[in-house]
């Protein structure tokens, strides 16, 4: 718009008492004329709200979701279930934010036994309030004749006044369609109360701290069942499991995890039992300085593929002894404990005996002897990932940076270790520029098929600069460093697996 006074706009100019009257004069007119447009505006906003809302009003009866088939909408509403862990008695989450969309949902919602097939007890959160126990009951109710999946967490302090053994024993009453069932810090006087359920479907399952005395849980003795975890720091486990009352030959999975650790000897019954194993990990006594040197008769593991010893220390003879005598044709991943001494020649017995072996690790460098160590490797040629500690400080011992040298394929040597595709170095030391280009360059010249090293916890926070990282993520190579935090804060995901 156009103004008498548009060459004094944005300057100090100041106008007379004459032109101020007369720019007044101008304004009336024009204020009046912007009331006006806004008003329009007004008008015409509240129209657009009227039409859109119309539109919107229709669009939804004719939108997709209103067209799914029942079946449909129930197979989604499934999927919106927690993946790796049970359902909550939250409305932030299905199935019961499902049920509070409308209605229609609703009435799905409520007969879809599916939906309430999983549930994670909290006994503190359920037990405080009489409506919580009764709609844990009509939870699983709705569940109709489903396999349950069950956690069941009892921290905390029981003052008398949170009947927990009464919700325990409305859980308990659904025993007979336990499929999947985790028992977290379960007491042991209410432990007790798990004496009398027959759980004929179980298929899995889970103590974690606390650990009651499993010797008289007789509800663990179908053949249905096929995994066991426990995870404890109970005294006396170790002669505990040896005593459950379990169908050992048909387990497939067994992860036994206490702060006591377990005996060699004990593992060597434990393999001896279960012959069906997929998968086995077992925490070590600390130290164990047991020799086991006699091992009645081989131990033949056909579907074995996963053999994980933590914790502790081991003889190298004695884990030698146990390589010679158990057969695992199937082995692709196998994980010890740290050594007690330099000698490697077991992992020349797995070459041989598990020649699908894919990953290995947890070993000690500096405790390991290099000539040692490289007979073993080049006894592994199928191996993709390896896993190792670097955690001396001494000057002489196997270090990190001399095992990159012997995994840097040579012009004339025979590759080691020719199928390696990962690497993972816990604590490393120092590690030299001119070390990693190496190893990179010579790997991607001869094998093309490395792509990942990770270091973990390393001495030295900036042992591989952000320049040196891009320059062999551009050569397809991942360079990872990882801080391991041992103090976390709190966060509303506190206690979820992770």
């Amino acid at each position: 718009m156009e103004s008498r006074f548009s060459h004094h706009f944005n300057t100090n100019y100041v106008p007379s008492d004459e032109e101020i009257e007369c720019i007044r004069t101008d304004l009336v007119s024009h204020t009046q004329e912007l009331v006006r447009i806004d008003e329009r505006i007004r008008e015409l906003s509240a129209q657009r709200d009227q039409i859109q809302a119309y539109i919107d009003s229709h669009k939804a009866l004719i939108s997709h979701s209103r067209r799914l088939p029942v079946d449909i909408l129930r197979e989604i509403f499934v999927a919106c279930l927690p993946a790796d862990r049970n359902a909550v008695m939250s409305a932030r989450e299905a199935p019961l934010l499902l049920g509070r969309i409308c209605s229609a949902w609703r009435s799905i919602v409520l007969t879809t036994p599916r939906l309430w097939a999983s549930l994670h007890a909290s006994f503190n959160y359920i037990a405080a309030k009489k409506q919580r126990k009764l709609a844990v009951v009509e939870w699983l109710g709705r569940s109709a004749a489903c396999p349950i999946s069950l956690s069941i967490s009892d921290l905390g302090w029981d003052d008398g006044s949170l009947d927990m053994s009464a919700l325990l024993k409305s859980l308990i009453d659904f025993g007979n369609r336990w499929r999947h069932v985790e028992f977290i810090h379960l007491s042991t006087a209410r432990a007790s109360e798990l004496t009398r359920i027959r759980a004929p479907a179980l298929e899995s399952l889970k103590f974690a701290g606390i650990v009651p005395l499993l010797h008289n849980l007789d509800f663990i003795n179908f053949p249905s069942l096929h995994t066991v975890i426990l995870d404890s720091y109970s005294d006396g486990m170790e002669d505990s499991v040896l005593t459950m009352p379990l169908v050992w030959g048909q387990l497939a999975h067994l992860t036994l995890i206490c702060y006591e650790g377990f005996s060699l000897s004990n593992i060597v019954v434990l393999l001896g039992r279960c012959t069906h194993l997929v998968s086995f990990q077992v925490s070590l006594k600390e130290p164990d300085l047991e020799m086991v040197d006699t091992i009645s008769g081989p131990i033949l593991l056909p579907f074995l593929t996963t053999l994980i010893m933590t914790r502790g220390s081991l003889n190298p003879q004695s884990l030698s002894h146990l390589t010679e005598h158990v057969s695992m044709p199937q082995l692709h991943k196998f994980h010890v404990a740290s050594l007690q001494g330099p000698d490697c020649s077991f992992m020349v017995d797995i070459g041989k005996g598990s020649p699908l072996l894919e990953e290995f690790g947890n070993l000690c460098l500096p405790r390991l002897s290099a000539e040692s160590f490289l007979v073993g490797l080049r006894s592994l040629p199928s191996l993709a990932k390896l896993v190792v500690s670097d955690l001396d400080d001494s000057d002489n011992s196997f270090n990190s940076a001399q095992l990159l040298e012997l995994l840097t394929p040579g012009p004339s040597d025979t590759t080691i270790c020719p199928a390696l595709q990962e690497l993972v170095m816990c604590g490393c030391s120092d590690l030299k520029e001119e070390t990693l280009d190496a190893f990179f360059q010579k790997r991607a010249e001869f094998m093309r098929g490395f792509r990942r090293l990770e270091l973990r916890n390393p001495r030295n926070p900036d042992i591989v600069s952000k320049d040196q990282i891009h320059s062999y993520l551009s050569q397809g190579v991942n360079v990872s460093i990882v801080h391991d935090a041992w103090m976390k804060p709190p966060s509303p995901w506190t206690g979820l697996p992770t």
